[in-house]
């Protein structure tokens, strides 16, 4: 099954797309310096959710760029007002395809998805180019709870993962300075688990003779198994702002 269909079933039950909450990214937009009158570039958009958000409260403008064509379809779609419409735009491709406004951003934010760009500080490095003097990058990734990395962590790919202290030094390596940081609770973990088991579930019901059928399934109860065996106690996510 392609990757972004993957997503668009199992995320099919969350507006925002990564372990966080509405009241997190809210508190994410004032240590931002969020107002009205600013720009934000968004990398990864998802269903536009914080855009969304920040639109709602604050008469700024705002363009996700997006790479999975359904995840843009609902961000249009569940834009709550023609005035935010107005403000709000939605470009789909690749993030490193997409032109940028050669003036700058006063916000650039990357919420799960650095790996769009390059490697986090590849990423950080890249929203640092677009963002306007004085400007504010919100950057949201996973990192090593634990001191010591288990075996499954290497084999998943996961080698090397920074520590929370190492992703706050790889943010000051950049020049940067960092101004506020959230990260996300098992709880949070928890719930954002949840809503993608239960997408999987209802979608295999709903399609029983589906050829991709038995592959998605197949793939969230690997999930399942590293989530509960080592993902939950050893992973962490967080949302670092810098300026």
């Amino acid at each position: 099954m392609d990757f972004l269909q993957f997503f668009a079933i199992v995320e099919a039950d969350r507006d925002v797309l990564n372990p966080v909450s509405p009241e997190k990214l809210a508190r994410v937009a004032e240590y931002a310096g969020l107002r009205d009158g600013l720009t934000v570039l968004d990398i990864g958009s998802g269903k536009g959710a914080m855009l969304r958000q920040w639109a709602e409260r604050w008469d700024l403008r705002g363009t996700g760029v997006e790479l999975n064509s359904s995840f843009v379809e609902a961000a249009r779609s569940l834009v709550q007002s023609e005035e935010v419409t107005a403000r709000l735009r939605f470009w789909e491709g690749k993030a490193l395809d997409y032109t940028a406004d050669p003036d700058g951003y006063d916000v650039v934010t990357c919420l799960g998805a650095p790996f769009a760009i390059g490697t986090f500080s590849e990423a950080l490095a890249w929203m640092a180019r677009h963002r306007k003097p004085g400007g504010r990058l919100v950057i949201g990734d996973v990192y090593l709870r634990t001191p010591q990395t288990p075996a499954q962590l290497n084999a998943a790919g996961w080698a090397g993962l920074p520590t929370l202290e190492e992703r706050g030094a790889e943010v000051r390596a950049q020049g940067l300075t960092l101004l506020g940081l959230s990260a996300a609770s098992v709880d949070d973990w928890d719930h954002y688990s949840s809503l993608m088991w239960g997408a999987a579930h209802r979608w295999a019901q709903e399609h029983p003779d589906h050829p991709d059928r038995a592959e998605l399934l197949e793939r969230v109860r690997g999930g399942q198994e590293r989530y509960l065996g080592w993902e939950r106690e050893h992973l962490g996510w967080a949302v670092w702002v810098a300026g």
